[in-house]
């Protein structure tokens, strides 16, 4: 029998060939291994996918508006012909010379200061080539200019068109895997399914108070002690809380980085170290596993690996909550099945490195092109770091996930993907997945509420909202100014007086007023939760 703190850092499964385990084994960790054998693993798996699409788009009588012979299929890019209609496949590459180049930066002066990081990498000189085995081609063409929001290193994609005489390739169409296959989706409960809570960057330890008070709101709202009936009733169904990285705030250790760490024979110097964010994260989860099951996700701030897949984070930062069978510390990404729905997330690293190949400003769009591509961080390892693997790239969607979420984004949006399924495919089921953009907790206050059964897929629900717990830290504010003036105008001992600031919210109006020290017109009200509104597709 497995102990409680055993269960919440099991081992993991055996790699199920749809859903392979993110969990890494100690020959990743070999960081001599070259990383071209990713790349070549990635080519060899997803070109079966992109190559049985292109023949079913463009190979056949009448595909091809104009063109009376269908094209052929070239297996390798330097068998190309000059002038003749054909289509290749192969890995995407973006020349971008604003993009960070290691070898550039030894070949600087040492003394020179690194220039600050770019936002974007995108630039009006970039270059997009297709190679595989053989060689490498430049793409050129309209589809090539207009295209935005699409071609990133590292994704695998079919392009059609023909040779020019400068030995350029001129695209015609394109075409990538698209979505792979997707489970059927289990029925709903006839009382309309199940809740999940999914919230990213606590940023537990951030300089903000106003941060701390919206975590403790978070705490009363999912045990159902805050807000109206309706918002308890509502907090009931919530059946789990999925928690996408970036819990703990990066450290700040200021002027200190730059002098000499002090030689400390016994313990750690207190500037540089403090284990206060990671108590607090500790008490937070301990206070909610109790009563609802919990799934931690590693993040880019957390103290674990920043290489991808990041592992969970281990049991000893967390000693309280790890002793609770409802709490799991989970890798980065992460699969899971939930009241009938697959649910499938990251932490945000993804999306924000692929953001940085395009020119747009459209993040829910960069999130739903990793599903057309059927792999989630086509970038790593170019500029995101990742394990050198040589056996898979576990990076490559095999299956299609009901709720797809991505964590620490400025701002909340989603839209419900649907996919019709072409006339010649065997698998005539339509894929509809919502894709979720889940905020910084600590910036916003808000938390997404996807259906985990039922209004999460099906079009035309609101499916997918949030609740906003920023208002209630200005009341808290506010009533903390008045406690301040209520202790000068009035005969309030400071041991009242401390004691209110220690309740602090609800809690300390309602202490207040029990002394009947604030009048009916003082009391504030309760505003109503801010709900965002979803997009359809």
């Amino acid at each position: 029998m497995p102990t409680r703190l055993a269960s919440s850092f099991a081992l993991p499964p055996p790699d199920d060939p749809l859903r392979p385990s993110y969990t890494t084994r100690r020959d990743d960790h070999q960081f001599a291994k070259q990383y071209a054998n990713l790349y070549w693993l990635r080519l060899v798996v997803l070109r079966k996918r992109v190559l049985e699409r292109a023949r079913r788009k463009w190979e056949g009588a009448g595909k091809l508006e104009g063109v009376k012979t269908p094209p052929r299929h070239v297996k390798r890019l330097l068998e190309v012909e000059n002038g003749k209609l054909c289509y290749v496949v192969g890995t995407v590459y973006v020349d971008m010379p604003l993009k960070p180049n290691v070898l550039e930066d030894l070949a600087r002066d040492h003394h020179i200061t690194a220039p600050p990081p770019r936002e974007k990498y995108h630039s009006a000189s970039d270059e997009i080539m297709l190679e595989d085995e053989s060689g490498r081609v430049r793409l050129v063409g309209k589809q090539m200019d207009e295209a935005e929001g699409v071609f990133v290193t590292g994704t695998i994609m079919a392009a059609l068109g023909a040779e020019t005489s400068s030995g350029d390739f001129e695209v015609i169409e394109y075409c990538f895997a698209g979505l792979p296959p997707q489970p059927a989706l289990k029925p709903a409960k006839p009382d309309g399914g199940e809740w999940v809570a999914i919230a990213s960057g606590l940023e537990m330890g951030s300089a903000s108070d106003a941060a701390d008070v919206r975590t403790e709101m978070l705490v009363e709202y999912l045990l159902g002690e805050a807000g109206e009936a309706e918002d308890q009733d509502e907090a009931v169904k919530i059946s789990r809380l999925i928690l996408a990285g970036n819990s703990l705030a990066r450290p700040d250790i200021g002027a200190s980085a730059s002098e000499e760490p002090k030689k400390i024979k016994y313990g750690y110097d207190s500037s540089l170290y403090t284990a206060k964010p990671t108590e607090a994260l500790d008490a937070f989860l301990a206070e909610l596993a109790p009563s609802l099951p919990i799934e931690l996700m590693s993040g880019e701030t957390d103290p674990t690996e920043p290489t991808m897949p990041q592992q969970p984070l281990h049991h000893a930062l967390l000693p309280n909550s790890a002793m609770y069978e409802g709490f799991t510390a989970r890798t980065n990404p992460f699969w899971c099945d939930i009241g009938g729905a697959s649910f499938f997330g990251t932490s945000g690293q993804t999306v924000d490195d692929i953001f940085k190949y395009l020119e747009g400003d459209d993040r829910l769009g960069v999130a739903m092109q990793t599903l057309e591509w059927s792999h989630i961080a086509p970038t790593c390892p170019d500029t995101l770091w990742c394990f050198p693997f040589t056996d898979r790239d576990p990076f490559i969607l095999h299956q299609t996930p009901h709720v797809y979420f991505v964590g620490n984004q400025p701002r909340f949006e989603t839209r419900l993907v649907e996919v019709q399924p072409a006339a010649e495919s065997e698998d005539q089921t339509v894929k509809r997945v919502r894709v979720v953009l889940v905020p910084k907790f600590s910036e916003t206050g808000e938390i997404v509420l996807p259906d985990a059964a039922y209004r999460a897929v099906t079009p035309g629900a609101t499916s997918t909202k949030t609740r906003q717990l920023a208002h209630l830290a200005q009341q808290l504010h506010v009533l903390a100014q008045r406690t301040e003036q209520l202790e000068q105008l009035t005969a309030v001992t400071a041991e009242q007086a401390s004691y209110m600031r220690l309740l602090g919210g609800h809690h300390a109006a309602w202490f207040m007023a029990s002394q009947r020290i604030m009048t009916p017109g003082d009391v504030v009200e309760e505003q109503p939760y801010a709900a965002s509104q979803q997009q359809q597709q």
